[in-house]
């Protein structure tokens, strides 16, 4: 018998397309993201200081509010529904393999991308390692019913901002004693062990906003050379991965693919549901999440973005800190519901490009981080553009990635890492013989 190739013209009935048009969109947001730390120095990520309300600030305010946080929380929320369709259709008749192996396989492939990741394409804040780990996890919720993914996804969230909330605690403790210390000086007196570190910390603070020009110029050296640059991403990787910092990200993950399985089984995330559910949906998240995030915006403006140890408040700090991942999943779910208004019942002549991009989402994730490396570090563009001008290269790359995907899709079903990912989930070259698994698995997961 034939064995039929997994690269073989799609059809369209295999796909929800809904799905991959917000994965499209998701991972052009993602690199909006991901592009401050890519291209800039320091960790001003292309911020100038004192604010300055020019193209740049303006189009960094704009991508905090609107994009930072919620395209990441999409991009989660649809892998977990990947989850909840290759079980439902994986474990049902003529399924070939057993869908937990696979997703188990699946997860530590993700874990081996995630390496290759930083290693090859240098970007040590790749997310594949988080959703291997967290994709691990989700493998107790399988059968769990929708109220119940919700409780556990809302819980999570609920740690999550009392973690954050202890955190902003100690930060606030920290200042408050070298604004003590301070006043020693002023007196005349000499700040006792615990002063002098909580003053040096604040001046560490400072200097992270104004970093002065030889430091600037050491970390472009460093990232435009390939042994530098390949430290300072194994470096940062370590940090977010390996250490105790990485679990807040896994958790956070957890939570929206969580959200993502509770969404999708009660047929919210594919357009299943009224109208007017989705209208509350937008218009409460979106208050909500928008509504906080602009509040938080607008009190970090009184002192110019800038860390003022004299006007530090530590109830509005302890607040500021407790809403952000409330307001990040409110603002999510109001994108899901504005997505699915626009598009519910035929796709806009604007969709093809980010449906396109969705699904491929896992070789134009990889091909983002690819290109701006190149930019950025093989032609020592870092630290050449301001906030504004990333943006416009995140416009370009995106682009690029979206007329590739256009191309590569007349021809083939499937992209050159998502066919890569199959390979390393089966342990077989022969993928076709497993073909409607292999396409089960991959319908509607953004990885």
């Amino acid at each position: 018998m034939a064995v039929e190739s997994p690269f073989r013209p799609v059809r369209s009935t295999e796909r929800i397309e809904l799905l991959d048009v917000m994965r499209g969109f998701a991972v052009c947001g993602i690199l909006s993201v991901n592009i401050l730390v890519m291209g800039t120095v320091g960790s001003t990520q292309g911020r100038t200081f004192p604010a300055r309300w020019d193209a740049d600030w303006i189009a960094w305010v704009g991508q905090r509010l609107l994009l930072e946080g919620p395209m990441r929380g999409l991009f989660t929320i649809l892998f977990g529904a990947g989850m909840v369709i290759m079980l439902r259709k994986a474990e049902g008749p003529g399924a070939q393999v057993l869908p937990l192996d696979v997703w188990a396989r699946r997860c530590l492939a993700l874990l081996f991308l995630g390496v290759v990741h930083f290693a090859l394409l240098l970007w040590p804040g790749e997310i594949l390692w988080t959703y291997g780990v967290a994709g691990l996890a989700l493998l107790a919720f399988r059968t769990a019913k929708v109220r119940t993914l919700w409780i556990w996804a809302l819980v999570i969230v609920a740690a999550l901002s009392l973690h954050r909330a202890y955190d902003t605690i100690t930060y606030v403790a920290t200042y408050q004693t070298a604004l003590a210390g301070e006043r020693v000086i002023a007196a005349g007196g000499k700040p006792d062990a615990g002063q002098k570190a909580a003053l040096d910390a604040a001046a560490a603070a400072k200097t992270s906003n104004y970093p002065a020009e030889e430091s600037i110029a050491a970390e472009i050296g460093q990232r435009t050379n390939l042994h530098g640059v390949l430290g300072w991403s194994a470096a940062g990787w370590s940090f977010r991965h390996l250490g105790v910092y990485s679990w807040i990200g896994v958790a956070e993950s957890l939570a929206f693919m969580l959200a993502g399985m509770a969404l999708y089984r009660s047929g919210l995330l594919t357009g299943a549901g009224r109208a007017r559910t989705y209208w509350l949906i937008l218009l409460v998240g979106g208050t909500i999440g928008l509504g906080l995030r602009i509040v938080d915006f607008a009190w970090q403006a009184r002192t110019g973005f800038e860390l003022d140890i004299h006007r530090l408040n530590p109830m509005m700090s302890l607040l500021r800190s407790g809403w952000y991942q409330p307001a990040r999943l409110a603002l999510t779910l109001a994108y899901v519901a504005l997505f699915v208004l626009l598009l519910r019942g035929e796709i806009k002549a604007w969709a093809p490009p980010f449906r396109a991009m969705g699904r491929l989402a896992l070789t134009n994730y990889t091909l983002q981080s690819a290109l701006a490396s190149i930019l950025f570090y093989g032609l020592a563009f870092l630290g050449y553009f301001g906030t504004a001008g990333l943006m416009g290269v995140t416009l370009g790359i995106c682009v690029i990635t979206a007329l590739l995907s256009l191309l590569w899709l007349r021809r083939f079903s499937i992209g050159p890492m998502e066919w890569l990912l199959r390979v390393l989930a089966y342990g077989t070259f022969s993928i076709g013989r497993r073909r409607q698994a292999a396409e089960i698995i991959s319908q509607s997961q953004p990885l």
